[in-house]
């Protein structure tokens, strides 16, 4: 792999925090091909939106694909909040793909960041056992601000199960990839440790923890997929729960590198969306163009495995990207510099710069914001400020409340983790963590 071109050189489009009009997705693609990507992953369901039509569940877009004011921080409140895809939309922007050489990965985010499908289904959720005398059934809403939200699908039901294999098989018939990504990331386990179905179900499978209960589930469902000739992405987290078979890919995004080092040593494929490298919606001060030219192609997790890297995949999250040109703005010319990282051989700066340059003059000519060449290599101070600039944004005072309440409950979460591993009863835990968690939903 040190000599040969990346074969997975991607991009993501969270269409969820915004929605993007299927002409601009279309452009988006465009321009990525022109910087050498051959992959689009779409980001089509979180917490705070559903952007695809499911004609078995037609709730899932008449409430789960509508969303009031929100507080991303920093950007408009109203703009692009709500919309989803129709069938014949994707139909269209995959046909356009395909004959642009590329090819359209779908994520249906599993177990959590499932806000927006509990809102529209909330019988897919988890039941609730308390002590507290008030606390009744948990309640859901499509969330109007970024973070880690504890709403995840109930895994001890059958139900639940079928459908989930319900959904992606009318995912399946729109998205004729060989690949599904499936999400996994960031699902805090507070419902399951209250749930009696997730409980008994990790009793009967004799599984000792809830992050060994995600790895169930998404066994489950990658086998159903795998019935269906179709492998499954999942973000690096599902490793916390214990190695994958081979008809899974993990998409590392952030920690966990022995895990993944573990899962090439077994013969494992990974995609790199390293974070300090390649996600996009972080402010150039974090990530410019020469961060991109200096970070090795080849991580050292990777090391000695690089037949195992299926290659990069640089992700737009879109909670302060409200429009196309905001878009534009933070993809291009970061795109083009990872797509010159995809080949092997080294460039020197200046003639890596230069095919940056090339590969935005054609970018423009399809009518995208690219940002001026001042961003590409910006002096610490400048660099320092842009952060400072994107920080104030997030904690902006209109989104400061909802980012300390998810910080409580991640807090929360890891705690009664914690507690329960090193010995406490998990009921003494949970009437505790249940205090807490009355408080926080004030």
């Amino acid at each position: 792999m040190q000599n040969q071109m990346f074969s997975y050189r991607g991009f993501m489009l969270d269409s969820v925090r915004h929605f993007m009009k299927p002409a601009d997705v279309r452009k988006l693609i465009a321009a990525a091909r022109l910087c050498g990507m051959n992959v689009m992953h779409w980001h089509l369901t979180d917490d705070q939106g559903w952007r695809v039509e499911i004609r078995k569940y037609p709730r899932l877009t008449e409430i789960g694909s509508v969303r009031g004011r929100t507080f991303f921080g920093g950007v408009s409140g109203t703009e692009n909040n709500s919309g989803y895809y129709t069938r014949e939309d994707i139909r269209e922007i995959v046909s356009f793909a395909a004959e642009n050489g590329m090819e359209i990965i779908p994520e249906i985010e599993l177990p959590g960041h499932a806000s927006a499908l509990l809102a529209a289904y909330p019988e897919a959720g988890c039941r609730r056992e308390s002590e507290l005398p008030d606390a009744g059934p948990w309640t859901y809403a499509v969330e109007v601000s970024g973070g880690i939200f504890p709403n995840l699908i109930c895994a001890g039901k059958e139900s639940t199960l079928r459908f989930m294999e319900d959904i992606l098989d009318e995912v399946t018939e729109l998205f004729p990839s060989r690949m599904v990504h499936i999400g996994g990331d960031e699902a805090l386990k507070l419902h399951w440790r209250r749930c009696p179905d997730c409980q008994k179900r990790m009793r009967e499978a004799g599984l000792r923890s809830e992050e060994e209960l995600q790895r169930d589930l998404v066994l489950r469902i990658g086998a159903y997929l795998a019935a269906k000739g179709k492998e499954t992405i999942v973000w690096n987290d599902v490793l916390n729960g214990g190695m994958l078979p081979d008809y899974f890919i993990v998409q590392q995004w952030m920690d966990g590198e022995d895990k993944i080092r573990r899962f090439m040593e077994n013969g494992g494929r990974v995609i790199c969306s390293e974070t300090k490298a390649y996600y996009f919606d972080y402010p150039y001060g974090r990530i410019d163009v020469r961060k991109i030219w200096q970070y090795p192609r080849i991580p050292e997790w990777a090391a000695g495995y690089e037949s195992r890297l299926l290659g990069i995949e640089c992700p737009l999250w879109t909670e302060r990207v409200t429009n196309l040109e905001r878009a534009g703005f933070l993809l291009f010319p970061r795109l083009a510099a990872a797509g010159l990282k995809a080949h092997p051989g080294p460039l020197s700066w200046e003639d890596f710069r230069e095919s940056v340059r090339e590969t935005c003059r054609q970018i423009r000519d399809l009518g995208l914001t690219c940002a001026p060449e001042e961003w590409w290599d910006m002096p610490a101070d400048r660099a320092e400020a842009d952060i400072r600039a994107d920080e104030d944004r997030i904690y902006a005072p209109e989104a400061l409340p909802y980012e300390q309440k998810q910080h409580r409950w991640t807090v929360l979460d890891r705690e009664e983790g914690r507690r329960i591993r090193e010995g406490e009863t998990k009921a003494s835990v949970l009437r505790e963590g249940d205090q807490t968690l009355a408080e926080i939903c004030r």
